[in-house]
Formats: structure tokens, sequence, C-alpha cells
């Protein structure tokens, strides 16, 4: 293996250990509303850039199907959060 094939595998893995990286920060602030935050943030992120003409998206899944996944995250998340004790709002509201 080249010196150059060794560095391209290293900045391949440290580009992995980035994602993981902001995915684990961002778990840390939103705590156990991680993923309702996160698919709703990554929703509304791709609706403002597909609103702006971008058509080249970097996830696993390509426009409008990222899109739409993260959005049914979202509701759903936010239905099963909603309707069980551990979200403060059901409980006052008396919706548990």
């Amino acid at each position: 293996m080249s010196e150059y094939d060794r560095q391209q595998q290293g900045r391949r893995y440290e580009g992995w250990a980035f994602t993981f990286c902001k995915a684990a920060f961002l778990v840390l602030i939103f705590g156990r509303y991680s993923l309702l935050a996160l698919s709703g943030l990554a929703a509304l992120f791709y609706v403002l850039a597909a609103g702006k003409g971008v058509r080249e998206w970097r996830c696993w899944a390509k426009p409008p199907y990222v899109t739409l996944f993260w959005a049914a995250v979202f509701l759903a998340e936010g239905y099963r959060l909603f309707l069980n004790e551990r979200w403060p709002v059901a409980a006052i509201l008396g919706l548990s």
C-alpha cells in the first residue's frame, strides 16, 4: 500500500469518525428527545435545501425519499412521545 493510499484510507476513517462525533454531540445536547429533534431538523433542512435548488444530497436515500423518511420518523417519534408520560407536555395537558 502506497503512502497516498494509506492517507486516503485514513481520511475516509476520519470522515466516518467526524460523522459519529457530530451525531454523538447532538445526542448529548438533545438527550432523550434526540430522534425527535434530529429527524425534524433533517427534514426541515432537506426541504430548505430543495427550495434553494439543491438536487444532489449525500444521504443514503435520494430526494424526495430522504425528506419523506425523516418527516415520517419525526411524526412517529412525536406521536410516541406525546402519548407517553415521558413527554412533560402530555402530562401537563392531561393527555397521557
